[in-house]
């Protein structure tokens, strides 16, 4: 696979970003060189746990030259999703190089061309460079106090597919994403008790009103000034989903937008989670302090001071289930300095440009309250505008 000649264009990544930017490339008449780190296009979403679906609904998650079928009904499922994607090359007229894990991207100033080493040790050069490689690359499961010695299993909310492996089991969850919200749920359906430790009151939304998905809310007040869009949203998750202080999940202390910016998670967009709570059949607790053996150390409360010794809680779960996140690997993947901010996150989006990287652009690192797709489809044609016009 290896290729000597310099490419016009290198996509890293053929997930739903990728294939748009490559779309895009072909549409404005430039060959794009698109590699994918699994072995078939489709197979991130392809193995997704079973029942996802999509929280943009059909509309809304339109990518570039690709509108969901009608008879994938209102909120697309992982089969929808992955026949989209795995149809994406031939539909768009391109190629993807499958089973290619990118190492290293860097920038040859002298000769003004970025080049690309594979973990294989294969060599690229391309004049421009997009990396598609999305927020979900490296899973993260924190370095808890004691965790070596836990005598049960820890796997990460990505490595889960169904909540019939666990049943009887009791199970405790770790996170506020919709992930874990939707993880919770399922199991409460299989397993003996389904425990969710919260470090910060999530954002808990409607995940349509009156039939509009809240991706469309997202669209009308996109150009709203952020407190008015954060005054609406709260008004929306004290009148359609309530309060849940009494069942260990108060209201979150910050608005949305402030939230977002400091830990990058959407608002739980799952109903079921919140019936659930109601229910009894999930029970919230703060944070794990710590882990001996089989006993896994919680706050009783959110937020509780950690040196309330008298409000520990041990746990003995069977599984906890991660659902803690995500590192994007920029800081490593891209040798630019400067190019990652702190949490590992790009510090330039879409059609932005880094001052020492010229013709680099990443995708899909953006998840506004208009929804992920819908972002990716414009941001892929303003990237490729902007090649179109440097190359």
């Amino acid at each position: 696979m290896e290729n000597n000649d310099i490419h016009d264009v290198t996509v890293i990544g053929a997930g739903p970003a990728g294939l748009s930017v490559a779309y895009e490339l072909v549409n404005a008449g430039i060959k794009p060189f698109v590699v994918e780190r699994t072995a078939v296009v489709g197979d991130v979403w392809r193995n997704h746990y079973d029942g996802v679906r999509l929280n943009s609904g059909r509309y809304f998650s339109a990518l570039s030259g690709s509108k969901f079928p009608l008879s994938a009904g209102s909120w697309p499922s992982r089969e929808e999703v992955v026949r989209l994607l795995e149809t994406f090359p031939t539909r768009g007229g391109f190629t993807v190089h499958t089973d290619i894990d990118i190492d290293k991207v860097s920038y040859d100033r002298q000769r003004d061309i970025w080049l690309i080493t594979s973990t294989e040790g294969k060599h690229f050069e391309s004049r421009a460079v997009v990396m598609a490689i999305g927020g979900c690359r490296i899973p993260v499961i924190p370095n808890w106090e004691g965790v070596e010695t836990f005598s049960g299993e820890i796997l990460h909310s990505s490595k889960f597919k169904n909540a019939q492996a666990f049943s009887g089991k009791h199970i405790l969850v770790v996170g506020s994403g919709n992930s874990a919200a939707e993880i919770a749920s399922k199991l409460t359906d299989h397993a003996s008790s389904v425990t969710v430790s919260v470090r910060t009151a999530p954002h808990i939304l409607p995940k349509s009103i009156y039939g509009i998905p809240l991706i469309g809310i997202g669209v009308w007040t996109r150009s709203w000034p952020t407190a008015w869009v954060d005054g609406l949203l709260r008004f929306l998750q004290h009148s359609m989903i309530g309060d849940l202080s009494a069942h260990g999940l108060p209201y979150p202390d910050l608005p949305l937008s402030k939230q977002y910016a400091i830990n990058n998670v959407v608002p739980i967009l799952y109903r079921p989670f919140v019936d659930d709570v109601r229910a009894g059949r999930i029970k919230i607790v703060g944070p794990i302090q710590k882990i001996t053996g089989k006993s896994v150390h919680v706050l009783r409360h959110i937020h509780t001071s950690p040196t309330e010794e008298n409000d520990l809680v041990a746990l003995e779960p069977d599984v906890i289930i991660a659902g803690t996140g995500f590192r994007t690997g920029i800081s490593k993947l891209v040798q630019v300095p400067g190019i990652a901010d702190k949490d590992d996150r790009s510090v330039i989006a879409g059609d932005q440009e880094f001052k020492d990287a010229p013709r680099l652009y990443f995708i899909g690192q953006i998840n506004p309250l208009s929804g992920l797709l819908r972002e990716i489809r414009l941001e892929a044609g303003r990237i490729v505008q902007k090649i179109k016009h440097q190359l």
